[in-house]
């Protein structure tokens, strides 16, 4: 294997005053990935028109009602995403779209989303809890808190949102004042009496306990956790039943870890993982939280490779197998004189079933690029480079090798995929929320098999004016479509 001396440049960011530097997402940090593509409409290779797919016409709603304020983290000049991107459909609709996109997708796809999630945009009190609640769902709790902190929240739906988001990421204080000066925001007694005891009065926290409890407000499991955290000396008694994943919420999570009794978050939503990246937790525990969250885009694929990278396993399957594949991959490419390829092959057959080598292609990106892949054997480094950086790459050539290596995927419908790239079409679909949600959709339809659907979803994302970021879209599927 060669090296080849390449110099590339990658889209490199500096972050703002305000990022987030402990955030699980942050989001100068995730924009800051190599393989992000470029929104604008700069093909990388123009063929001759062939008939493609067709384009089904897309209701949208333009709203009466005035926009109240932009709300985001990252600028629309950085973004790209339109200032007016989420005010094109009814709000309700958005949030049952946005509550049945699957958390995991292609990569490019899974970081539009959070990108458009980000980005400074339009919208009313009921667009931005929408926006947050998708957040959360993603694990992307300190975003959510952070979009949250831009509004006046004076709604009980966005107060419950603001309360999730704060015990969550333990920024409680400005929470509870918030709940003791106002709390006509929350019907929630329980959260009442938690917060009159972190910022209030101990003892009207206790007369107030006392009294809902003897009236029966407080089911049984929360009685008991409220009583430990108001009198800790009970503790040692604490006897709690089993805790039912999806109903748990973030002020049960927080009191049984403040009585001791924590629940692990093998197995709960997305949104209780980022807790187990605290260096309180051990480092399995991190790892495993780190792996959840970078497999759907929520965790910057440099802060994966670091957690892979802060010790030394000294136990051997599972999660440490993972880890010493990565451990030995990430020494290995640092040595240009060192063929990586058995160690890529370890890699590639732990990692990539998990949804894990695009992310940490990624943070590899640089590294990556010094080798030649060119060779017949070195089809798995080939893929990574890809991954890592996919417009780096001329988009036929790549999408022909990709389709020799495997040839399972669309094996009906390569040629199909390729004629609509070869086509000429003008951008005549505005690049608005009720298209990209579409879009998307069908991109998870091809992942399950239905590969018609993610030609419609070129045809889509290129009506947009993102032909870039459909060509990335295609590279990735040819690489990990048989994921599922």
């Amino acid at each position: 294997m060669k090296i080849a001396h390449v110099c590339f440049v990658g889209l490199l960011m500096a972050p703002p005053l305000w990022a987030q530097t402990d955030a699980p997402i942050s989001a100068i940090d995730w924009l800051s990935q190599p393989g992000l593509a470029p929104l604008s409409e700069e093909p990388l290779v123009v063929g001759d028109p062939t008939r493609g797919a067709e384009l089904a016409e897309i209701d949208v709603i333009e709203l009466d009602a005035p926009v109240e304020k932009t709300y985001g983290l990252i600028p629309s000049k950085i973004s790209g995403i339109p200032e007016n991107f989420w005010t094109d459909l009814d709000p309700r609709m958005l949030r049952q779209i946005l509550n049945s996109v699957p958390l995991s997708g292609l990569p490019a796809a899974d970081d539009l989303l959070l990108r458009a999630l980000l980005a400074e945009t339009l919208g009313d009190e009921t667009v931005l809890n929408t926006r947050v609640q998708a957040l959360i769902e993603r694990g992307a709790v300190q975003a959510a808190y952070s979009l949250l902190g831009q509004a006046q929240i004076q709604s009980q739906e966005g107060f419950a949102l603001f309360a999730e988001t704060a015990l969550l990421t333990g920024n409680v204080e400005r929470m509870c004042r918030q709940l003791n000066l106002s709390r006509h925001l929350s019907d929630n007694e329980a959260l009442k009496v938690y917060c009159q005891a972190r910022v209030g009065s101990w003892s009207t926290a206790e007369l107030n306990f006392f009294t809902l409890d003897t009236l029966g407000a407080f089911p049984p499991t929360l009685s008991s956790l409220l009583a430990v955290d108001l009198d800790p000396e009970l503790a040692d008694s604490l006897g709690l039943p089993n805790v039912e994943p999806n109903q748990l919420t973030a002020l049960e999570f927080q009191l049984r870890a403040g009585a001791g009794q924590p629940v692990p978050t093998q197995g709960l939503p997305l949104k209780f993982v980022p807790s187990d990246l605290s260096p309180s937790s051990g480092w399995k525990t991190q790892i495993e939280a780190a792996e959840r969250l970078g497999a759907v885009g929520s965790l910057p694929a440099a802060q994966l490779l670091e957690r892979y990278k802060s010790g030394q396993p000294s136990a051997s399957g599972g999660v440490w197998d993972r880890v010493n594949a990565v451990q030995n991959l990430d020494l290995t490419l640092a040595d240009p004189i060192i063929d990586p390829s058995d160690e890529l092959l370890a890699f590639w057959t732990l990692m990539r079933a998990r949804g894990l080598a695009a992310p940490l292609a990624h943070a590899w990106s640089p590294m990556l690029m010094k080798f030649d892949a060119s060779g017949d054997g070195d089809d798995i480094l080939f893929q990574m480079q890809v991954l890592s950086r996919s417009n780096a790459f001329d988009f036929e050539p790549t999408m022909a090798r990709l389709q020799r290596i495997n040839p399972h995927i669309l094996s009906e419908n390569y040629d199909r995929l390729m004629a609509e790239f070869n086509q000429e079409i003008p951008a005549s679909l505005p690049f608005r929320s009720a298209n990209m949600l579409r879009a998307t959709g069908l991109i998870t339809d091809g992942l399950e098999g239905n590969e018609l659907a993610l030609i419609e979803a070129v045809a889509l994302f290129r009506a947009m004016g993102l032909t870039p970021l459909a060509q990335q879209l295609a590279l990735e599927f040819m690489i990990l479509a048989d994921m599922r």
